[in-house]
């Protein structure tokens, strides 16, 4: 819920965080730095022993009482099932670039962020999901696909409409309390705490391709990595290990009950 301006002092309350006075915005909260974390985007359950730090979606999620929540929000692509609230049919019109789509991801495709005004549609479109999350109980956001304009060089939008979407991001999520996590995407590090706002990173597979150091000298220990095979998991712990959060997870992030679960740290 968005804080409320008064003319006189006093009291917005705000889901999950503390009142606050004159009609400024609640804070974010950073993440707590080094911790172990776990990565639950395939569905929520119990924190495996340690966790300090959790990662879940914003449509089925909720945040976790005994760690710092990272809500998961897609906002640089569409995702692919129909029937998900961010699928290609739900995104406002004339903003899914249809004639693409992510090779890895069948369904999803990219979000148009080549102009002022598409991107002004985007964040509210977005907000909306970020306002979810605050009401699931989430300290923080993390924008995935941020990287897409580096995989498109076909795109109608570049990497400076890519950092004037993501500052529109920060802005919209901090007004609603919420911390913002740069998500992969190193070729935007020089700029992303100083010209974007993000306040921390949750990056995927760093170790399997030694990317893991520059996350930590811009972020120090609040990185926290994904790895999806043993090799990457070595690497990552190796480099990052002992000050920053490294986890490795089965491709699918399916819950414990598959057995196909995956859960391993350094």
């Amino acid at each position: 819920m968005r804080a409320r301006k008064v003319t006189t002092a006093v009291l917005a309350l705000v889901v999950g965080l503390t009142v606050v006075a004159c009609g400024s915005s609640p804070q974010p909260v950073q993440p707590p730095p080094g911790v172990a974390f776990d990565y639950q985007l395939g569905g929520d359950y119990a924190l495996p022993e340690g966790v300090e730090l959790v990662v879940r979606q914003w449509s089925e999620g909720y945040g976790e009482d005994a760690a710092y929540s990272v809500c998961y929000v897609n906002a640089f692509q569409t995702e692919a099932p129909a029937g998900h609230p961010d699928s290609a049919m739900n995104w406002p019109e004339g903003l899914v670039w249809d004639e693409v789509e992510d090779p890895e991801w069948p369904g999803e495709h990219p979000i148009d962020i080549s102009t002022n005004r598409l991107r002004r549609t985007a964040i509210e479109f977005v907000t909306d999901r970020f306002q979810e999350c605050v009401a699931r109980g989430f300290d923080a956001v993390e924008l995935d696909n941020l990287d897409t304009f580096t995989r498109y060089p076909e795109a109608p939008f570049d990497r400076d409409d890519a950092i004037a979407y993501a500052r529109l991001l920060v802005e919209a999520a901090t007004e609603l309390g919420l911390a913002v996590g740069q998500k992969n995407t190193p070729e935007l590090l020089d700029v992303a705490r100083t010209e974007i706002g993000f306040g921390f990173a949750v990056v995927e597979e760093c170790g399997q391709f030694d990317e893991c150091q520059a996350y930590v000298d811009t972020y120090e220990g609040r990185v926290y990595d994904v790895e999806y095979t043993e090799a990457g998991l070595a690497a990552a712990c190796e480099a990052i290990g002992e000050v920053a959060g490294v986890v490795q997870r089965d491709l699918g992030l399916v819950t414990p009950d598959d057995p196909a679960y995956v859960h391993a740290t350094c």
